[in-house]
């Protein structure tokens, strides 16, 4: 299945696992990164998987256009504070600790994500938004 990888701002069509991991390593010489996962036939309408990393804090953002459904991983919900991500607009903005959750399971979700035609990644704990 064909889908786009949106690396901070830059559009990569997707269709093995193999690209995707060559472009994931690729985001990770960033310090800062946005990532959006979408089937690249149709973004508006299909389902996408975000995630925003600063260093060695990500998360994860699931949303599926056609069901309504979206949601946000959820890490330690007792961390404390929040955590600031810049994105490819040059917007920075600020999520709470509590949504972060290691890099490498995130980028297990992204191959998750691809492999399983878009479905939401089932090694990651949600929260409803």
């Amino acid at each position: 299945m064909m889908m786009e990888l949106n690396l901070h701002g830059e559009a990569h069509a997707v269709a093995t696992a193999a690209q995707l991991q060559a472009l994931l390593a690729r985001s990770h010489t960033l310090a800062q990164c946005e990532l959006w996962l979408t089937m690249a036939a149709d973004a508006e309408q299909g389902p996408a998987l975000c995630m925003l990393r600063n260093g060695g804090n990500a998360w994860l953002m699931y949303l599926s256009p056609q069901d309504g459904t979206s949601c946000h991983s959820l890490g330690d919900e007792e961390a404390p504070g929040e955590c600031s991500y810049l994105l490819a607009n040059g917007q920075l903005d600020f999520y709470p600790e509590a949504w972060c959750i290691a890099v490498e399971p995130c980028y297990q979700a992204m191959a998750a994500f691809l492999r399983d035609s878009g479905a939401r990644p089932a090694a990651v704990a949600w929260q409803a938004d």
